[in-house]
């Protein structure tokens, strides 16, 4: 049965019968695939729209077993939602707030509430201005002569979006030494990780973007004409999208085996941007106009980053737009059948992160954001993607009105 699989985070969440059979597929009459004993522990990857149904997979002895159980069998769920939709990975005001959960006197003020500095670097961060974020808290640990954890906490990412990821995890040891906690050792460990995979030492410096790569993988003179597509595709998205660009974007470029090994993105994945554009070095079969569109997509992602928090279809319809990606006639046909039957889910739950869909998953959930989007630029052409990043206040009416043209 067709249906759309709606990515979610994995979180801790068990089986709650005596033994739970996982299935082959939703229907009660799909094939057992395993049993798990009550309090099982289980990896939720995705939900099946509308069949209350998700796919788990769960480690039996030292074999990874998957199938589908019902949202009944399932314990836990209530926080795993409530992840899924506010998931994102951990960035300034998060950081702020993980931090801030153990208040100090140097970082906290009255209520409770992050300093004035603390804010105004979180802020600095958001738009990506790391490198005057970090002197601000530099500055402020200094004048202050405190170690605070809050204050290093930030400092840390600051670094670490300014990429200078050992920085950081100096930063971070030093805070969790003052205030032991789970989200800032989480973000210490990813980015351990990160540098021990990390083999990408050469740096260019265009006009707007910092390039650094993995020498062994690429050439100089061919990471020169890269940084030069990198700044003219930045300039381009800049004068559609608005966004300000008052710090040098850096770009990572690195061979296949060390980006999935440093970020742990899905097989799929062509890059990506964490606060810095990620793009592993594709195969000599890959034409410019590919590479190009490539770097399109994620500076699309970073420019619209700039201008506050979007949900998954927004970003992805608008960077495959902007990079020059288009539906044919036959395409379009399909997706807004599979809408009016039902077998998409509406915008407004396609929110959350992707990198966990299948391939499969992936190519459908990306044709329907762009689906999406070239409709918003067709219905709302007056209106403007400018205007829209400026108030997105109203990107929750323009969502129902698309949902509706789909059929939702």
């Amino acid at each position: 049965m067709l249906s759309t699989l709606l990515t979610l985070f994995l979180a801790a969440i068990t089986v709650n019968g005596p033994n739970t059979v996982l299935r082959s597929a939703c229907e009660a009459d799909g094939d057992p695939v395993a049993e798990l004993p009550k309090g099982t522990a289980v990896a939720v990857k995705f939900a099946m729209a509308g069949q209350g149904c998700y796919k788990v997979s769960a480690l039996r002895g030292e074999t990874v077993v998957e199938g589908y159980v019902s949202t009944s069998q399932l314990d836990g769920l209530d926080e795993f939602e409530k992840l899924r939709k506010d998931a994102a990975w951990l960035d300034a005001v998060e950081v702020v707030r993980a931090a801030g959960s153990k208040p100090s006197a140097a970082s906290l003020g009255i209520g409770g509430k992050a300093s004035p500095k603390l804010q105004q670097a979180a802020q600095l961060i958001e738009a990506s201005q790391p490198g005057k974020a970090l002197e601000i808290l530099e500055s402020e640990m200094r004048s202050k002569q405190v170690r605070d954890p809050a204050m290093l906490a930030l400092a840390g990412v600051a670094a670490w979006r300014a990429d200078d990821p050992r920085r950081a995890l100096g930063y971070w040891q030093g805070s969790l030494e003052l205030a032991p906690n789970p989200d800032i050792e989480r973000l210490y460990k990813k980015v351990e990780k990160e540098v021990a995979a990390d083999r990408s030492f050469e740096k260019l410096y265009g006009l707007r973007v910092i390039l650094r790569f993995e020498p062994g993988a690429i050439n100089v003179e061919s990471a020169r004409g890269m940084l030069g597509v990198l700044d003219e595709e930045f300039s381009r998205i800049i004068g559609v999208v608005g966004c300000p660009v008052d710090e040098r974007i850096v770009a990572i470029m690195q061979s296949k085996d060390a980006y999935y090994r440093a970020t742990d993105a899905a097989e799929w994945s062509g890059g990506q941007f964490d606060g810095r554009i990620r793009v592993p070095i594709l195969d000599g079969s890959t034409t410019p106009e590919k590479m190009r569109r490539v770097f399109a997509h994620e500076i699309t992602h970073a420019c619209l980053s700039m201008m506050g928090r979007w949900p998954a279809w927004f970003h992805e319809g608008v960077a495959q737009k902007l990079s020059g990606e288009t539906l044919t006639p036959a395409q379009r046909k399909a997706l807004t059948a599979m809408a009016e039957k039902h077998l998409v889910p509406k915008l407004e739950n396609l929110r959350q992160d992707w990198s966990r869909m299948s391939p499969e998953h992936a190519s459908m959930a990306y044709q329907f954001s762009l689906l999406a989007a070239e409709m918003f630029f067709e219905n709302w052409a007056n209106y403007g993607l400018r205007n829209l990043v400026r108030s997105p206040e109203q990107l929750a009416t323009i969502t129902q009105d698309l949902d509706k043209r789909l059929g939702l």
